[in-house]
């Protein structure tokens, strides 16, 4: 039996993202073995005692074991780090937003094309249960003609938390690089390029220089899709509501995944990702000609697709699932909204 060939990998930065949505994914993925974090972190050691533990970047960079490198550090730093990664000859998963800027993303593709390296933007959220029943709703056609469609993203975090490079920089902060960027995504992943767009942002915590919240709307010839994401929303609403000529889909709850992660929980077992029933989405719409009106079950969310997505990209040469070019229109929609808020009307994309 031929052996697996394994992709030894170095995630740089143990926060949040490190954590929760990339070294776990490693850790238990048998093409892959976590090799090297870099983090001054105690935290780290403790979770993967096996895993050395590197103190600066460029250490990480100049090991030639280590073939995949993933940048999981704040917004700011990602385009250099991701241009040394490149630079190093390593393939990088860059963590969401890929860059603060969409002529940076432009800049990276070029890098990688010279160097003859993997670009890979992490954008894990199309791998949420709700995401994929969604597509698979649209697949099968059952809402028919798709006319509306509202993403949101909310929560309730009344006060600032202190993250000074999330919302005390205006370069790559707030709520729209940092959950929009999952928003525009999916809407993107759905249905396309938008025409146009129109955007208000909103700062409302003491403390925060950028958005914390936002209402964004995506244009095209015969649809409206509006994202949306809040810090004051303590009752909240449905996540996804999509209307059609046939019917509509209503989705509550958010997908398990990251709470099982957050929690110290690692990615295995035949039961990983599934939804309780009473966070199904309800379906209304007509099947055959009969009226139906019921709870349909979330397909299992799969956050390991991501990762066994990429090993095949770098092994077998094949274009990844979510690729620069995509991430390159999510930052310059981005830029696209900031410049409809500033100028307070339509902005062509």
């Amino acid at each position: 039996m031929t052996a697996i060939r394994k992709i030894n990998v170095g995630v740089v930065g143990f926060g949040l993202s490190g954590r929760v949505f990339h070294a776990p994914f490693i850790h238990t993925n048998p093409h892959f073995k976590l090799c090297a974090i870099v983090s001054s972190k105690n935290e780290a050691k403790e979770i993967y005692p096996e895993v050395e533990i590197i103190l600066e970047f460029d250490d990480l960079l100049r090991r030639d074991d280590i073939e995949l490198v993933i940048v999981s550090t704040p917004n700011q730093l990602h385009f250099e780090q991701a241009k040394k990664a490149l630079e190093a000859g390593k393939h990088v998963i860059v963590e969401k937003p890929i860059t603060a800027a969409s002529d940076e993303v432009l800049q990276l593709m070029d890098i990688a094309k010279r160097c003859n390296k993997k670009l890979l933007p992490y954008h894990n959220l199309r791998w949420n249960g709700d995401a994929l029943t969604v597509k698979q709703i649209l697949k099968d056609k059952l809402l028919g003609d798709v006319w509306d469609c509202e993403l949101h993203f909310d929560r309730y975090v009344p006060e600032f938390q202190g993250k000074k490079w999330k919302y005390g920089n205006p370069v790559g902060g707030g709520t729209l690089y940092d959950l929009g960027v999952h928003l525009i995504d999916q809407a993107l992943d759905l249905f396309g390029k938008p025409e146009a767009v129109f955007c208000r942002l909103f700062i409302q915590r003491k403390g925060s220089i950028v958005d914390d919240s936002f209402d964004l709307k995506l244009i095209y010839p015969q649809l409206n899709v509006t994202l949306k994401a809040g810090v004051f929303v303590k009752e909240k609403g449905p996540r996804i509501v999509i209307h059609g000529k046939k019917g509509s889909f209503v989705k509550y709850g958010i997908d398990p995944q990251e709470a099982i992660l957050r929690n110290g929980g690692m990615p295995v077992g035949d039961d990983w990702g599934k939804q309780p029933e009473e966070d199904w989405g309800v379906l209304n719409t007509q099947i055959n000609g009969l009226n139906f009106r019921g709870r349909i079950e979330t397909l299992p969310g799969n956050y390991h697709a991501y990762f066994n997505d990429i090993y095949h990209a770098i092994v077998d040469d094949t274009e990844p699932t979510v690729t620069p070019q995509q991430a390159y229109l999510n930052i310059l929609i981005i830029e696209k909204a900031i410049e409809s808020n500033r100028k307070m009307q339509v902005v062509r994309v």
